[in-house]
């Protein structure tokens, strides 16, 4: 429990036969009485000390490091000031240290538009002198570090029922795996099926490092600028600032220091209602959820303008939240608070009174997040970056410990995902959502796996896997023929994408059921796609032969 919910946890009483509804009353009840205050934790003195960590780390001729403790510092302190110029011009000549020239003159010309007095400004000028002059000798390093691939097109053509999927994919529902995909015509390995945006981004914090990318576009940026409210926000621009205050940050910009799953769903929250304006349309829809049939869910399905309704699509996900669930009772707070934020402190409810009945649309929310959200480690250097993404169609496929397909993220969070086998009709899509880049998940046990899939989203997987007690151990290993034109290729370029895809090929060619040097290598590939080089590649290659 974090300190947020620690601080949060009233010692209320809940008897057993009370329901979620009577929960959040009582909360609700609680905190019209005692109201909880989210202290603002920002201080110069942060910002000193960040100071000096950059400064110890530059010593060291860690630049990336001492970019990252400037970034943390300007978090900390009022836009504008003295010490917010000197962040920006210290962290000019760090990046100028890296050779990331673009961005260390973009920051010394935010410090000298924001300098209060002419000494500072003429000595930032001088600054902003010598790093054109570096920038202007050859250098190697990149100064734009975005490593997301363009977003290919579909390999079919477009479903005409199911928007961003692919007509060789059809959306079906069975009495045993309930709404999925299934292909409808021949499917090539490394074939695109789905393209989809995501319904809301929120980019995951760490206390010891701040994630390099633009929390509007998700660019990667080393030279990022915080939000002039609330300095927790980063963005790689003013263009994207003012995007993301326009579109959903004014109403988030409040709550920079609650946790990161109330982050994502205030974000949702304000994506799907558009900043309050369909919040009744919102409130009417849950509480028909509430009395849904099977038959109606089958029905929903089945209509293309459900599927283009932002809001139907994603509150549809939480059609399988149970009643009063214990797993999902944690969220029942921290719904009533959101609630009572967003009339108190914002002008999210435009008037609209019904505390309870937000509360209990935040909770669905917060159920969705717990089983749905798409968490994607982003990050390139030793520092953990990560972005919480939803995807309504990607949260629809079955899942699978072995599944058939592989993702890739690009520009925006636009999520494509491609088949790994070839696959014939009437064959069932499925997609991993447990899929890392740490070798011992492949190595751990059934019965643990099939646990977490449980604890954690809600699954009870019954893929090939787990129903054979597949304990993913290496098989092929040096007997994999592989033909010597494509060895010769990836022992020349060890990372390149086509040549991995033959590499699956072939690999599937040799073993139709699940197979671990085939998970190995579909695990590397959304890294491969991001630009990553240390990824589980490098076992599979020790594994069948490749140095």
């Amino acid at each position: 429990m974090d300190s947020y919910e620690e601080e949060f946890a009233f010692s209320l009483h809940f008897d057993e036969t009370e329901s979620d509804e009577d929960r959040l009353k009582k909360y609700i009840d609680h905190l019209l009485e005692k109201p909880l205050i989210i202290k603002d934790t920002r201080s110069t003195n942060n910002a000193v000390m960040f100071i000096s960590m950059a400064r110890t780390a530059i010593s060291y001729e860690d630049y990336e490091a001492a970019v990252n403790f400037y970034t943390k510092g300007l978090q900390e302190v009022v836009p504008y000031c003295e010490l917010s110029a000197i962040l920006y011009s210290n962290r000019a000549e760090a990046l100028g240290c890296l050779e990331m020239y673009k961005e260390s003159l973009i920051d010394i010309d935010r410090a000298i538009e924001i300098s209060p007095n002419t000494e500072l400004t003429k000595r930032l000028k001088d600054t902003k002198m010598e790093l054109e002059k570096k920038a202007s000798r050859p250098h190697t390093k990149p100064n734009n570090r975005n490593h997301f691939e363009d977003i290919p097109s579909l390999s079919h053509d477009e479903n005409k029922d199911v928007p961003g999927m692919s007509d060789a994919v059809r959306l079906v529902h069975s009495k045993k795996y309930g709404v999925n995909f299934e292909a409808t015509k021949p499917i090539g390995t490394g074939d695109v099926i789905l393209i989809e945006k995501p319904q809301a981004t929120s980019i995951f914090k760490s206390d010891i490092a701040v994630a390099n990318v633009c929390y509007y576009c998700l660019e990667r940026c080393i030279a990022l600028l915080p939000c002039e409210q609330c300095n927790s926000a980063l963005y790689c621009s003013k263009e994207c600032r003012a995007k993301a205050y326009e579109e959903y940050h004014r109403i988030q910009c409040n709550s920079k220091n609650l946790p990161d799953d109330v982050q994502f769903v205030i974000n949702l929250l304000m994506k799907i209602t558009k900043n309050g304006e369909k919040l009744t349309e919102a409130i009417k829809y849950c509480e028909k959820l509430d009395t849904m049939s099977a038959d109606s869910i089958k029905e929903f399905y089945t209509k293309r303008d459900n599927l283009k309704n932002n809001l139907k699509s994603v509150l549809s996900l939480s059609i399988s939240m149970k009643k009063n669930d214990k797993r999902n009772a944690k969220y029942i707070f921290k719904s009533a608070h959101i609630a009572l934020f967003l009339r108190n402190q914002t002008n999210y409810m435009q008037g609209y009174n019904d505390i309870l009945s937000v509360a209990k649309l935040l909770f669905r929310l917060f159920y969705i997040y717990h089983v749905h959200v798409f968490m994607e480690d982003i990050s390139i250097d030793r520092y953990s970056s990560g972005v919480y993404n939803l995807y309504s169609l990607l949260s629809l496929f079955h899942h699978s410990c072995c599944a058939n397909t592989v993702h890739s993220i690009h520009k925006n969070g636009v999520i494509v995902v491609r088949a790994t086998k070839d696959m014939k009709p009437g064959e069932q899509i499925t997609f991993n959502f447990l899929r890392t880049s740490k070798f011992t998940d492949f190595v751990s046990e059934c019965i643990l796996r099939q646990v977490g899939l449980r604890e954690e989203k809600h699954i009870l997987c019954n893929c090939v896997a787990c129903e054979r007690n597949y304990d993913f151990n290496p098989e092929l290993g040096r007997k994999l023929k592989i033909p010597r034109e494509l060895e010769r290729r990836l022992r020349k370029k060890r990372f390149d994408i086509d040549s991995l895809w033959e590499l699956l090929k072939v690999i599937n060619n040799e073993r139709s059921r699940p197979c671990l040097e085939a998970e190995l290598l579909k695990a590397a590939l959304p890294n491969i796609y991001l630009g990553k080089r240390e990824t589980l590649l490098d076992i599979l290659y020790r594994l069948i032969g490749i140095s």
